[in-house]
Protein backbone atom coordinates (compact mmCIF):
# COMPACT_ATOMS: atom_id res chain seq x y z
CA UNK A 1 0.00 0.00 0.00
CA UNK A 2 1.40 3.35 -1.02
CA UNK A 3 1.01 6.16 1.45
CA UNK A 4 1.23 9.67 0.01
CA UNK A 5 2.80 12.73 1.55
CA UNK A 6 -0.50 13.85 3.05
CA UNK A 7 -1.06 10.42 4.56
CA UNK A 8 2.40 10.35 6.09
CA UNK A 9 1.85 13.74 7.68
CA UNK A 10 -1.41 12.50 9.19
CA UNK A 11 0.31 9.36 10.55
CA UNK A 12 3.08 11.46 12.06
CA UNK A 13 0.63 13.88 13.65
CA UNK A 14 -1.57 11.11 15.05
CA UNK A 15 1.48 9.24 16.29
CA UNK A 16 2.76 12.23 18.20
CA UNK A 17 -0.63 12.81 19.78
CA UNK A 18 -1.03 9.16 20.75
CA UNK A 19 2.36 9.18 22.41
CA UNK A 20 1.04 11.80 24.81
CA UNK A 21 -1.45 9.26 26.14
CA UNK A 22 0.45 6.87 28.38
CA UNK A 23 -2.22 4.15 28.29
CA UNK A 24 -2.22 4.00 24.47
CA UNK A 25 1.56 4.26 24.31
CA UNK A 26 2.04 1.35 26.69
CA UNK A 27 -0.27 -0.87 24.64
CA UNK A 28 1.45 0.17 21.42
CA UNK A 29 4.88 -0.78 22.75
CA UNK A 30 3.56 -4.02 24.26
CA UNK A 31 2.06 -4.96 20.89
CA UNK A 32 5.39 -4.14 19.24
CA UNK A 33 7.29 -6.35 21.66
CA UNK A 34 5.03 -9.31 20.95
CA UNK A 35 5.43 -8.87 17.20
CA UNK A 36 9.21 -8.74 17.55
CA UNK A 37 9.15 -11.86 19.71
CA UNK A 38 7.05 -13.65 17.10
CA UNK A 39 9.35 -12.67 14.23
CA UNK A 40 12.73 -13.17 15.86
CA UNK A 41 12.23 -16.04 18.28
CA UNK A 42 9.12 -17.99 17.37
CA UNK A 43 9.33 -17.89 13.56
CA UNK A 44 13.15 -17.62 13.36
CA UNK A 45 13.03 -18.01 9.59
CA UNK A 46 16.82 -18.22 9.15
CA UNK A 47 17.08 -21.00 11.73
CA UNK A 48 19.58 -19.22 13.93
CA UNK A 49 20.43 -20.47 17.45
CA UNK A 50 17.44 -19.82 19.71
CA UNK A 51 19.56 -18.15 22.40
CA UNK A 52 20.93 -15.69 19.86
CA UNK A 53 17.41 -14.85 18.67
CA UNK A 54 16.32 -14.25 22.26
CA UNK A 55 19.24 -11.91 22.73
CA UNK A 56 18.23 -9.93 19.64
CA UNK A 57 14.73 -9.68 21.05
CA UNK A 58 16.00 -8.26 24.34
CA UNK A 59 18.27 -5.76 22.57
CA UNK A 60 15.52 -4.40 20.31
CA UNK A 61 12.91 -4.18 23.05
CA UNK A 62 15.38 -2.63 25.50
CA UNK A 63 15.87 0.24 23.05
CA UNK A 64 12.12 0.56 22.59
CA UNK A 65 11.62 0.71 26.35
CA UNK A 66 14.35 3.30 26.73
CA UNK A 67 12.58 5.49 24.16
CA UNK A 68 9.22 4.85 25.82
CA UNK A 69 10.68 5.88 29.19
CA UNK A 70 12.02 9.11 27.73
CA UNK A 71 8.60 9.96 26.30
CA UNK A 72 6.83 9.19 29.58
CA UNK A 73 9.27 11.43 31.41
CA UNK A 74 8.77 14.11 28.75
CA UNK A 75 12.55 14.43 28.66
CA UNK A 76 13.02 14.57 24.87
CA UNK A 77 12.93 17.79 22.89
CA UNK A 78 9.84 18.13 20.61
CA UNK A 79 12.15 18.13 17.58
CA UNK A 80 13.54 14.72 18.56
CA UNK A 81 10.07 13.17 18.87
CA UNK A 82 8.95 14.90 15.69
CA UNK A 83 11.93 13.53 13.74
CA UNK A 84 11.14 9.97 14.86
CA UNK A 85 7.56 10.14 13.59
CA UNK A 86 7.89 12.49 10.62
CA UNK A 87 11.18 11.24 9.21
CA UNK A 88 11.99 7.81 10.60
CA UNK A 89 8.47 6.37 10.53
CA UNK A 90 6.62 8.61 8.10
CA UNK A 91 9.30 9.13 5.44
CA UNK A 92 11.67 6.18 5.80
CA UNK A 93 10.14 3.02 7.25
CA UNK A 94 6.62 3.04 5.80
CA UNK A 95 7.68 3.43 2.19
CA UNK A 96 11.22 2.05 2.19
CA UNK A 97 10.68 -0.76 -0.33
CA UNK A 98 8.78 1.47 -2.75
CA UNK A 99 11.35 4.26 -2.52
CA UNK A 100 14.30 1.90 -3.04
CA UNK A 101 13.07 -0.99 -5.22
CA UNK A 102 16.57 -2.11 -6.25
CA UNK A 103 17.77 -2.15 -2.65
CA UNK A 104 14.61 -4.05 -1.69
CA UNK A 105 15.39 -6.63 -4.37
CA UNK A 106 18.96 -6.99 -3.10
CA UNK A 107 17.78 -7.33 0.47
CA UNK A 108 15.77 -10.42 -0.45
CA UNK A 109 18.92 -11.96 -1.85
CA UNK A 110 21.96 -12.86 0.22
CA UNK A 111 24.04 -10.15 -1.46
CA UNK A 112 26.10 -7.31 -0.04
CA UNK A 113 23.79 -4.56 1.19
CA UNK A 114 25.06 -2.47 4.11
CA UNK A 115 22.48 -0.74 6.25
CA UNK A 116 24.96 1.86 7.51
CA UNK A 117 28.43 3.33 7.19
CA UNK A 118 30.84 4.57 9.79
CA UNK A 119 32.67 7.71 8.70
CA UNK A 120 35.49 9.52 10.48
CA UNK A 121 35.45 12.95 8.81
CA UNK A 122 38.46 14.27 10.73
CA UNK A 123 41.42 12.83 12.59
CA UNK A 124 41.81 16.00 14.64
CA UNK A 125 41.03 15.71 18.34
CA UNK A 126 41.46 17.94 21.37
CA UNK A 127 42.53 14.88 23.42
CA UNK A 128 45.26 12.28 22.97
CA UNK A 129 43.91 9.17 24.67
CA UNK A 130 46.13 6.21 25.48
CA UNK A 131 45.85 3.53 22.80
CA UNK A 132 43.52 5.55 20.55
CA UNK A 133 42.61 3.42 17.50
CA UNK A 134 42.82 6.56 15.31
CA UNK A 135 46.03 7.90 16.90
CA UNK A 136 44.24 11.24 17.07
CA UNK A 137 45.43 14.43 18.71
CA UNK A 138 45.63 18.19 18.10
CA UNK A 139 48.52 17.53 15.72
CA UNK A 140 46.58 15.16 13.43
CA UNK A 141 44.86 17.76 11.26
CA UNK A 142 43.74 15.53 8.38
CA UNK A 143 40.16 16.28 7.31
CA UNK A 144 37.86 14.82 4.66
CA UNK A 145 36.78 17.19 1.89
CA UNK A 146 33.17 18.34 2.33
CA UNK A 147 32.17 17.46 -1.23
CA UNK A 148 33.38 13.89 -0.77
CA UNK A 149 31.66 13.50 2.60
CA UNK A 150 28.41 14.89 1.23
CA UNK A 151 28.52 12.67 -1.86
CA UNK A 152 29.13 9.52 0.15
CA UNK A 153 26.14 10.11 2.42
CA UNK A 154 23.93 10.82 -0.59
CA UNK A 155 25.15 7.78 -2.48
CA UNK A 156 24.72 5.27 0.32
CA UNK A 157 21.12 6.42 0.68
CA UNK A 158 20.35 6.22 -3.05
CA UNK A 159 22.13 2.90 -3.67
CA UNK A 160 21.29 1.02 -0.49
CA UNK A 161 18.35 2.88 1.03
CA UNK A 162 20.63 3.53 4.00
CA UNK A 163 19.42 6.18 6.44
CA UNK A 164 21.75 5.40 9.32
CA UNK A 165 25.23 6.94 9.56
CA UNK A 166 27.77 6.57 12.35
CA UNK A 167 30.16 9.49 12.78
CA UNK A 168 33.44 8.80 14.55
CA UNK A 169 36.81 10.51 14.70
CA UNK A 170 39.02 12.12 15.85
CA UNK A 171 36.52 14.43 17.43
CA UNK A 172 33.60 15.04 15.02
CA UNK A 173 32.73 18.40 16.55
CA UNK A 174 36.08 19.72 15.28
CA UNK A 175 35.29 18.87 11.63
CA UNK A 176 35.51 21.82 9.24
CA UNK A 177 35.85 21.88 5.45
CA UNK A 178 35.00 24.63 2.95
CA UNK A 179 33.20 26.57 5.65
CA UNK A 180 31.09 23.53 6.60
CA UNK A 181 30.96 21.83 9.99
CA UNK A 182 29.51 18.52 11.10
CA UNK A 183 26.25 20.33 11.87
CA UNK A 184 25.88 21.16 8.18
CA UNK A 185 26.02 17.44 7.42
CA UNK A 186 23.35 16.66 10.01
CA UNK A 187 21.12 19.46 8.77
CA UNK A 188 21.43 18.73 5.05
CA UNK A 189 20.87 15.00 5.45
CA UNK A 190 18.00 15.24 7.88
CA UNK A 191 16.54 11.97 6.57
CA UNK A 192 19.54 10.21 8.18
CA UNK A 193 19.87 9.24 11.80
CA UNK A 194 23.40 10.00 13.01
CA UNK A 195 25.10 8.25 15.90
CA UNK A 196 28.05 10.48 16.84
CA UNK A 197 30.94 9.13 18.91
CA UNK A 198 32.40 12.06 20.82
CA UNK A 199 34.63 12.64 23.80
CA UNK A 200 31.96 15.03 25.05
CA UNK A 201 34.30 17.80 26.19
CA UNK A 202 33.03 20.25 23.55
CA UNK A 203 29.31 19.84 24.26
CA UNK A 204 28.41 23.10 25.94
CA UNK A 205 24.85 24.43 26.22
CA UNK A 206 24.96 25.94 22.73
CA UNK A 207 26.09 22.68 21.10
CA UNK A 208 23.49 20.68 23.08
CA UNK A 209 20.72 23.08 22.00
CA UNK A 210 21.74 22.77 18.36
CA UNK A 211 21.72 18.97 18.57
CA UNK A 212 18.25 19.12 20.12
CA UNK A 213 16.96 21.40 17.38
CA UNK A 214 18.24 19.03 14.69
CA UNK A 215 16.56 16.02 16.29
CA UNK A 216 18.40 13.39 14.21
CA UNK A 217 21.66 13.05 16.17
CA UNK A 218 22.40 10.89 19.21
CA UNK A 219 25.81 11.48 20.81
CA UNK A 220 27.62 8.48 22.31
CA UNK A 221 29.98 9.93 24.90
CA UNK A 222 33.20 8.04 25.59
CA UNK A 223 33.90 7.16 29.22
CA UNK A 224 36.13 4.55 30.83
CA UNK A 225 34.28 4.21 34.12
CA UNK A 226 34.20 6.84 36.85
CA UNK A 227 36.61 9.77 37.22
CA UNK A 228 39.76 7.82 38.10
CA UNK A 229 39.48 5.38 35.17
CA UNK A 230 38.34 7.98 32.63
CA UNK A 231 40.98 10.56 33.47
CA UNK A 232 43.71 7.89 33.52
CA UNK A 233 43.14 7.17 29.82
CA UNK A 234 41.71 10.46 28.52
CA UNK A 235 43.43 13.12 30.61
CA UNK A 236 42.97 14.95 33.88
CA UNK A 237 39.68 16.83 34.17
CA UNK A 238 37.98 15.04 31.25
CA UNK A 239 35.45 13.22 33.44
CA UNK A 240 34.16 16.47 34.94
CA UNK A 241 33.70 17.90 31.45
CA UNK A 242 31.79 14.76 30.46
CA UNK A 243 29.45 15.17 33.43
CA UNK A 244 28.82 18.79 32.37
CA UNK A 245 28.14 17.67 28.79
CA UNK A 246 25.60 15.11 30.00
CA UNK A 247 23.76 17.75 32.02
CA UNK A 248 23.68 20.02 28.97
CA UNK A 249 22.26 17.22 26.80
CA UNK A 250 19.63 16.30 29.39
CA UNK A 251 18.58 19.93 29.76
CA UNK A 252 18.23 20.31 25.98
CA UNK A 253 16.29 17.05 25.57
CA UNK A 254 18.81 15.16 23.43
CA UNK A 255 18.74 11.36 23.27
CA UNK A 256 22.25 10.26 24.23
CA UNK A 257 24.24 7.22 25.27
CA UNK A 258 27.74 6.22 26.27
CA UNK A 259 30.57 4.20 24.80
CA UNK A 260 33.63 2.74 26.41
CA UNK A 261 36.73 0.73 25.67
CA UNK A 262 37.39 -2.31 27.79
CA UNK A 263 41.06 -2.80 28.64
CA UNK A 264 42.81 -5.24 30.93
CA UNK A 265 43.04 -2.44 33.50
CA UNK A 266 39.39 -1.36 33.65
CA UNK A 267 37.37 -4.39 32.54
CA UNK A 268 36.62 -5.55 36.08
CA UNK A 269 35.13 -2.16 37.01
CA UNK A 270 33.65 -0.78 33.82
CA UNK A 271 30.33 -2.64 34.04
CA UNK A 272 30.03 -2.44 37.79
CA UNK A 273 26.41 -2.02 38.93
CA UNK A 274 27.18 1.30 40.61
CA UNK A 275 28.56 2.73 37.37
CA UNK A 276 25.70 1.35 35.26
CA UNK A 277 23.01 2.48 37.71
CA UNK A 278 24.39 6.02 37.83
CA UNK A 279 24.71 6.48 34.07
CA UNK A 280 21.43 4.79 33.15
CA UNK A 281 19.57 6.08 36.16
CA UNK A 282 20.46 9.55 37.36
CA UNK A 283 22.39 10.57 34.24
CA UNK A 284 19.77 9.25 31.83
CA UNK A 285 21.82 7.39 29.20
CA UNK A 286 19.62 5.48 26.72
CA UNK A 287 22.17 3.08 25.20
CA UNK A 288 25.73 1.84 25.50
CA UNK A 289 28.36 0.53 23.08
CA UNK A 290 31.51 -1.28 24.13
CA UNK A 291 34.78 -1.76 22.27
CA UNK A 292 37.39 -4.20 23.47
CA UNK A 293 40.83 -2.64 23.14
CA UNK A 294 42.57 -3.57 19.88
CA UNK A 295 46.36 -3.20 19.38
CA UNK A 296 46.08 -0.78 16.47
CA UNK A 297 46.54 2.99 16.26
CA UNK A 298 48.65 4.82 18.84
CA UNK A 299 51.12 2.70 20.83
CA UNK A 300 49.67 -0.79 20.25
CA UNK A 301 50.03 -2.71 23.50
CA UNK A 302 49.04 -6.37 23.92
CA UNK A 303 49.09 -5.85 27.68
CA UNK A 304 46.04 -3.59 27.32
CA UNK A 305 44.01 -6.34 25.64
CA UNK A 306 41.61 -8.13 27.96
CA UNK A 307 42.60 -11.72 28.70
CA UNK A 308 40.50 -14.67 27.46
CA UNK A 309 39.34 -15.23 31.05
CA UNK A 310 38.30 -11.59 31.39
CA UNK A 311 36.46 -11.84 28.09
CA UNK A 312 34.50 -14.81 29.38
CA UNK A 313 33.65 -13.01 32.62
CA UNK A 314 32.65 -9.96 30.62
CA UNK A 315 30.06 -12.06 28.78
CA UNK A 316 28.23 -12.75 32.06
CA UNK A 317 28.30 -9.08 33.03
CA UNK A 318 26.89 -8.12 29.65
CA UNK A 319 24.05 -10.65 29.83
CA UNK A 320 23.20 -9.21 33.25
CA UNK A 321 22.88 -5.72 31.76
CA UNK A 322 20.83 -6.87 28.78
CA UNK A 323 18.47 -9.37 30.42
CA UNK A 324 18.29 -8.31 34.08
CA UNK A 325 18.68 -4.54 33.83
CA UNK A 326 17.00 -4.08 30.46
CA UNK A 327 19.75 -1.94 28.93
CA UNK A 328 20.47 -1.54 25.23
CA UNK A 329 24.09 -2.66 25.38
CA UNK A 330 26.22 -4.03 22.57
CA UNK A 331 29.79 -5.28 22.78
CA UNK A 332 31.15 -5.32 19.21
CA UNK A 333 32.92 -8.63 19.87
CA UNK A 334 31.08 -10.59 22.55
CA UNK A 335 27.82 -9.39 20.99
CA UNK A 336 28.44 -11.32 17.78
CA UNK A 337 25.37 -13.57 18.25
CA UNK A 338 23.15 -10.46 18.12
CA UNK A 339 24.38 -9.56 14.63
CA UNK A 340 24.80 -13.09 13.24
CA UNK A 341 28.56 -12.69 13.46
CA UNK A 342 30.93 -10.20 11.86
CA UNK A 343 29.14 -7.37 10.00
CA UNK A 344 32.18 -5.85 8.26
CA UNK A 345 32.88 -5.47 4.52
CA UNK A 346 29.34 -4.44 3.58
CA UNK A 347 27.69 -7.73 4.48
CA UNK A 348 23.91 -7.79 4.18
CA UNK A 349 22.71 -5.90 7.23
CA UNK A 350 26.28 -4.81 7.94
CA UNK A 351 28.54 -1.85 7.32
CA UNK A 352 31.85 -0.50 6.02
CA UNK A 353 34.20 2.29 7.05
CA UNK A 354 35.71 5.44 5.54
CA UNK A 355 38.43 7.44 7.28
CA UNK A 356 39.52 11.10 7.15
CA UNK A 357 41.63 10.47 4.02
CA UNK A 358 38.76 8.79 2.20
CA UNK A 359 40.33 5.33 2.60
CA UNK A 360 37.70 2.62 2.23
CA UNK A 361 38.03 -0.17 4.77
CA UNK A 362 35.89 -3.14 5.82
CA UNK A 363 35.71 -2.07 9.46
CA UNK A 364 36.89 0.62 11.88
CA UNK A 365 39.18 -2.00 13.44
CA UNK A 366 40.52 -3.41 10.18
CA UNK A 367 43.09 -0.79 9.07
CA UNK A 368 43.50 -2.15 5.56
CA UNK A 369 42.20 -0.21 2.57
CA UNK A 370 40.92 -1.07 -0.92
CA UNK A 371 41.56 2.46 -2.15
CA UNK A 372 40.57 6.09 -1.80
CA UNK A 373 36.91 6.86 -2.46
CA UNK A 374 37.72 9.97 -4.51
CA UNK A 375 40.82 9.13 -6.54
CA UNK A 376 40.27 5.37 -6.92
CA UNK A 377 36.50 5.31 -7.24
CA UNK A 378 34.59 8.57 -7.81
CA UNK A 379 37.18 10.10 -10.18
CA UNK A 380 37.04 6.89 -12.25
CA UNK A 381 33.27 6.88 -12.56
CA UNK A 382 32.80 4.23 -9.87
CA UNK A 383 30.45 4.14 -6.89
CA UNK A 384 30.21 2.74 -3.38
CA UNK A 385 28.91 -0.48 -4.93
CA UNK A 386 32.30 -0.90 -6.60
CA UNK A 387 33.93 -0.74 -3.17
CA UNK A 388 31.80 -3.70 -2.11
CA UNK A 389 32.97 -5.70 -5.12
CA UNK A 390 36.71 -5.38 -4.43
CA UNK A 391 38.48 -8.72 -3.77
CA UNK A 392 39.29 -7.84 -0.15
CA UNK A 393 35.67 -7.07 0.75
CA UNK A 394 34.37 -10.10 -1.15
CA UNK A 395 36.88 -12.46 0.49
CA UNK A 396 35.99 -11.20 3.97
CA UNK A 397 32.31 -11.79 3.21
CA UNK A 398 33.17 -15.28 1.96
CA UNK A 399 34.93 -15.97 5.26
CA UNK A 400 31.87 -14.66 7.16
CA UNK A 401 29.58 -16.95 5.18
CA UNK A 402 31.75 -20.00 5.78
CA UNK A 403 32.30 -19.29 9.46
CA UNK A 404 28.77 -18.51 10.56
CA UNK A 405 26.55 -16.22 8.51
CA UNK A 406 25.27 -18.75 5.97
CA UNK A 407 25.67 -21.84 8.11
CA UNK A 408 22.73 -23.84 9.44
CA UNK A 409 22.10 -23.52 13.15
CA UNK A 410 24.20 -26.38 14.52
CA UNK A 411 27.14 -25.74 12.15
CA UNK A 412 27.55 -22.05 13.00
CA UNK A 413 30.97 -21.09 14.32
CA UNK A 414 31.27 -19.61 17.81
CA UNK A 415 29.83 -16.11 17.34
CA UNK A 416 31.11 -14.89 20.70
CA UNK A 417 34.44 -14.77 18.84
CA UNK A 418 33.20 -13.52 15.43
CA UNK A 419 35.96 -11.13 14.39
CA UNK A 420 38.38 -12.15 11.61
CA UNK A 421 41.16 -9.72 12.56
CA UNK A 422 40.93 -10.13 16.34
CA UNK A 423 39.72 -13.68 16.87
CA UNK A 424 41.01 -15.47 13.74
CA UNK A 425 44.03 -13.39 12.87
CA UNK A 426 46.07 -15.90 10.90
CA UNK A 427 43.11 -16.49 8.56
CA UNK A 428 42.56 -12.74 8.26
CA UNK A 429 46.21 -12.10 7.48
CA UNK A 430 46.06 -14.64 4.68
CA UNK A 431 42.93 -12.99 3.25
CA UNK A 432 44.54 -9.55 3.40
CA UNK A 433 47.70 -10.69 1.65
CA UNK A 434 45.89 -12.62 -1.07
CA UNK A 435 43.53 -9.68 -1.68
CA UNK A 436 46.28 -7.06 -2.05
CA UNK A 437 44.85 -5.03 0.83
CA UNK A 438 46.81 -1.89 1.68
CA UNK A 439 47.79 -1.40 5.35
CA UNK A 440 46.80 2.06 6.63
CA UNK A 441 49.10 3.72 9.16
CA UNK A 442 52.50 2.79 10.52
CA UNK A 443 51.18 0.27 13.03
CA UNK A 444 49.30 -1.69 10.37
CA UNK A 445 52.29 -1.58 8.02
CA UNK A 446 54.57 -3.01 10.71
CA UNK A 447 52.16 -5.67 11.94
CA UNK A 448 51.14 -6.82 8.45
CA UNK A 449 54.31 -8.91 8.09
CA UNK A 450 55.43 -9.10 11.72
CA UNK A 451 55.33 -12.81 12.51
CA UNK A 452 55.37 -12.22 16.27
CA UNK A 453 52.39 -9.85 16.07
CA UNK A 454 50.52 -12.33 13.86
CA UNK A 455 51.28 -15.31 16.10
CA UNK A 456 50.52 -13.46 19.35
CA UNK A 457 47.15 -12.16 18.15
CA UNK A 458 46.28 -15.56 16.66
CA UNK A 459 47.04 -17.26 19.98
CA UNK A 460 44.89 -14.78 21.93
CA UNK A 461 42.01 -15.49 19.54
CA UNK A 462 42.35 -19.25 19.98
CA UNK A 463 42.33 -18.96 23.76
CA UNK A 464 39.29 -16.65 23.68
CA UNK A 465 37.45 -19.25 21.59
CA UNK A 466 38.36 -22.00 24.06
CA UNK A 467 37.24 -19.85 27.00
CA UNK A 468 33.80 -19.20 25.48
CA UNK A 469 33.04 -22.37 23.52
CA UNK A 470 30.89 -23.87 26.29
CA UNK A 471 28.89 -20.63 26.50
CA UNK A 472 28.24 -20.73 22.78
CA UNK A 473 27.09 -24.34 22.87
CA UNK A 474 25.09 -24.28 26.10
CA UNK A 475 23.66 -20.76 26.22
CA UNK A 476 22.78 -20.21 22.57
CA UNK A 477 21.87 -23.67 21.26
CA UNK A 478 19.10 -24.18 23.78
CA UNK A 479 16.33 -26.71 23.23
CA UNK A 480 13.15 -25.18 24.64
CA UNK A 481 9.87 -23.62 23.63
CA UNK A 482 10.86 -20.15 22.28
CA UNK A 483 7.31 -18.83 22.65
CA UNK A 484 7.71 -18.90 26.43
CA UNK A 485 10.18 -16.02 26.60
CA UNK A 486 9.03 -13.70 29.37
CA UNK A 487 7.91 -10.29 28.05
CA UNK A 488 6.27 -9.05 31.23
Amino acid sequence: MKIGTKGKKIIAKVGLELMKVNFIMEHFFKWGEKEILKKLVVKNERNRPVGAQEEKYYIVTNLMRAFEKKIKENSLAPSVKSWVFNKLIGDVLLNWAERYPEAARRRKLETALPIFMTISPTQTCNLACTGCYAASSKKTAVTLDWDVLDRVVLQKRDLWGSHFTVISGGEPLLYESKGKTIFDLYEKHNDNFFLMYTNGTLIDKTVAKRLADLGNVAPAISVEGFEEETDARRGKGVYKKIVEAIENLKEAGVLYGISFTATRKNVDKILDDDFVDEFFGEKGAAFAWMFQYMPIGRGPDFDLMITPEQRRNLWFQERHLIKDKGIFFIDFWNGGPISDGCIAAGRKGGYLYMDWHGNMMPCVFIPYSVGNIKTDFFDKGKTLDDVLETPFFKNIRKWQDNYSYKKSSLDIGNEIVPCPIRDHHSEFNKIARESDALPVGETAKRSFKDEKFINDLTEIGKKAAEATEDLWKNEYHKIEDPSKVDIS
